[in-house]
């Protein structure tokens, strides 16, 4: 089960294309299944998909709330749409991954 809130599902879709788009460049420029046997072109993916959706987070954070104003106490509050994915906001998402990134190539042989 995902449980997102707002566009906090794109950061598992850009997380896909950026893999997706350097298996079919590595494979093509290296030739089949390079992809899969680099030690560098998946942390290199993730490492790319971590700014994009870095800065897609903070972009949709910029967009200024609504403030409405209660009747009865006077009081104003801002309404502002939220996006996050497993209650972790976007912009954050982008930190872990790059993390991830930077893990899976130390980690792998």
């Amino acid at each position: 089960m995902i449980v997102w809130k707002g566009w906090g599902i794109l950061a598992i879709v850009i997380a896909i294309v950026c893999s997706v788009a350097m298996q079919l460049l590595c494979d093509a420029v290296f030739g089949s299944g390079y992809y899969r046997s680099s030690r560098w072109a998946m942390p290199l993916a993730l490492l790319l998909a971590s700014g994009i959706i870095f800065f897609v987070g903070q972009k949709l954070n910029r967009k200024p709330g609504k403030v409405v104003i209660d009747k009865e106490t006077n009081e104003e509050y801002i309404l502002k749409s939220t996006h996050s994915l497993f209650w972790i906001p976007l912009r954050y998402w982008g930190i872990v991954t790059a993390v991830l990134a930077v893990w899976m190539y130390t980690v792998s042989p």
